[in-house]
């Protein structure tokens, strides 16, 4: 394998390198160097080398000194001289950079600070887009010479800007969880900041119906339903100054279902001025919009935290509580018998046929693992009714002409109707 100064000169020989664009090359070699004083280093060590070989009698080596001694930028005039060269008025630029990083990493790294410093921040990460031409160029040479040690050129910026403000402002950058990522724009030279959105763990109940979980607007532009969760939490926005809310629900009720013991929720506050926030005090604010719909936040918490709450098998089982319209009489020892025929009982479901325009028919499978009733009147009886999470417990009770097996309406051979619904439990597993 060629050593590494035979593989520098000849790098050198053709390309011209600021020592950061040379060191870089070699990034993994040598821990605790700079990339600047790796590759100075690596120039003078090449430089020597050359010059032992033409001291030599090596009268090759003389021609690719030069070219080496030029496109290496060094400021060694009497060596020059000694070499029979004028020295050059300018030299070449850095063919990867352009000679424009040390002045990158030094202007960026105090337009930075002086933000951090202004809008008292708490931890950062630095970010970078570069143009792709000098991106080709670094891989240009790499390839060409093989050079398994590099570090690619965004990833040195960002670490020796990030160093330049932590010890600028003595603010901590903070890979797993930073307050505001800088996005740092070389194509336009600016930056951007991006603060980390603000995620938050707990609960909504629903105590009227009619109440939708997201705003919903009709093709006229008009509201369908007067109040929705969403409106309550963007009531939020102005305490914790955020420019806009996502709401990550586990599971979905229908807007004439109540929700009378909590469904757990994330709210994602984007960009948030107030991340550092009293959730009791946030609460209060929540709760104080309308009596209809109320909050209880527990907790901050990570975005891994939304794939896991909105994640198959996080919502293992909810409990429910049904008033039922029959058109047929039914006595108390036919309700009993629904009970034993329902106990931990697979029920085969189609997508019920009052979503089919929104979502795609697909079979599921679901199990109902208990059922408890309540005789009222011939025509009437509650249930209580335990089963898995994503079942559709309307057509549980109906059939929805089929497209659920069995029913509560098969099974008693007769049509119901479900009059009312309210979800009365919901089991998480996160």
């Amino acid at each position: 394998m060629e050593n590494i100064i035979d593989t520098v000169a000849k790098i050198l020989e053709k390309y011209p390198l600021c020592d950061r664009c040379l060191g870089r090359l070699f990034a993994h070699l040598g821990k605790g160097l700079g990339n600047n004083e790796r590759g100075k280093a690596l120039k003078i060590a090449t430089i020597l080398d050359l010059h032992r070989r033409v001291l030599s009698g090596d009268s090759k080596s003389l021609d690719i000194l030069r070219k080496v001694v030029l496109n290496s930028k060094l400021n060694f005039k009497d060596f020059f001289k000694e070499l029979g060269m004028d020295y050059p008025q300018a030299f070449p630029s850095c063919y990867i950079c352009g000679d424009q990083l040390d002045n990158i990493i030094i202007t960026f790294s105090e337009t930075v600070a002086k933000l951090v410093k202004e809008k008292n921040v708490r931890s950062f990460l630095i970010g970078v887009i570069i143009a792709d031409d000098v991106l080709e160029r670094e891989s240009n040479i790499v390839k060409e010479y093989h050079i398994p040690y590099w570090e690619s050129i965004k990833r040195e910026i960002k670490r020796e800007i990030g160093k330049r403000v932590q010890s600028l402002t003595n603010i901590k950058v903070d890979f797993e969880n930073p307050h505001v990522t800088y996005i740092i724009d070389l194509i336009n030279n600016t930056v951007k900041e991006e603060i980390r959105s603000l995620f938050l763990y707990g609960k909504y109940r629903k105590l009227g119906r009619l109440i939708s979980q997201n705003v919903w607007i009709r093709k006229s532009g008009e509201r369908r339903y007067h109040l929705s969760v969403e409106d309550v939490v963007k009531h939020s926005l102005s305490y914790v100054k955020a420019s806009d809310v996502v709401l990550h629900i586990g599971g979905r009720e229908d807007v004439d279902v109540r929700v009378l013991s909590g469904r757990p929720l994330v709210i994602e506050y984007k960009s948030p001025q107030n991340s550092n926030i009293n959730i009791e005090s946030l609460n209060k604010v929540l709760n104080s919009f309308t009596p209809w719909i109320q909050f209880e936040m527990e907790m901050k918490v990570r975005r891994e935290f939304v794939s896991r709450l909105k994640g198959p098998g996080s919502l293992t089982y909810k409990i429910y509580r049904a008033l039922i319209y029959s058109q047929q009489e039914v006595e108390p020892e036919k309700l009993h018998m629904l009970e034993e025929f329902f106990n931990n009982r697979m029920i085969v479901q189609r997508t019920p046929t009052r979503i089919l325009r929104r979502k795609p028919d697909r079979l599921r499978n679901k199990v109902v693992y208990q059922v408890k009733t309540l005789y009222i009147s011939p025509h009437v009886f509650a249930a209580i009714i335990k089963c898995d999470g994503g079942l559709y417990v309307k057509e549980l009770i109906t059939g929805d002409g089929g497209r659920t097996t069995p029913s509560f309406s098969s099974y008693l051979n007769t049509e119901l109707q479900c009059l009312m619904l309210d979800v009365i439990y919901v089991h998480e597993y996160i």
